[in-house]
């Protein structure tokens, strides 16, 4: 896969169900399976997971991070 940036928009429901997904994909110890922006793709079980927040004059970030390499 070619070098990519890209940020989804959603809704509360949409982000709600994800994150469900997500977890149940960790608990279990599977792949989870998603698609972004048209690229269809699996974060293996072992990838890193971290929790970053940022502060930048009057913006935060909260970032839930997985990491891992192809």
């Amino acid at each position: 896969m070619p070098d990519r940036d890209v940020e989804r928009n959603c809704s509360p429901e949409s982000f709600v169900e994800t994150l469900r997904r997500l977890a149940d994909a960790i608990e279990r110890g599977e792949t989870f399976r998603i698609q972004v922006a048209g690229a269809r793709f699996g974060v293996p079980r072992d990838a890193a997971l971290s929790i970053e927040h940022e502060v930048s004059g009057d913006e935060e970030e909260l970032e839930l991070q997985l990491r891992w390499r192809r």
